[in-house]
């Protein structure tokens, strides 16, 4: 069973914007914006606000592909 090709693409964009989230933050303690304390806090928040968006994005994703509740049609006669 294969994954959707919308989870690998969205996957793969929650990637991209998380690592060039990253890199800004680099961008900013390399220019002097950001010291290295308040570089390394940055780098962590983004970087666990980066994993649980895609978490929650994959959980509904899943939700919508997998669904564990399915609706019971009654025949009426």
């Amino acid at each position: 069973m294969a994954l959707p090709t919308v989870f690998v693409t969205g996957s793969i964009v929650y990637a991209i914007l998380t690592g060039s989230l990253l890199f800004l933050t680099s961008l900013a303690r390399g220019s002097g914006l950001l010291d290295k304390d308040n570089a390394g806090v940055a780098s962590v928040v983004v970087t666990i606000c980066g994993v649980c968006m895609w978490l929650f994005w994959a959980c509904g994703v899943m939700h919508q592909w997998h669904p564990l509740i399915q609706p019971i049609y009654e025949h009426s006669e």
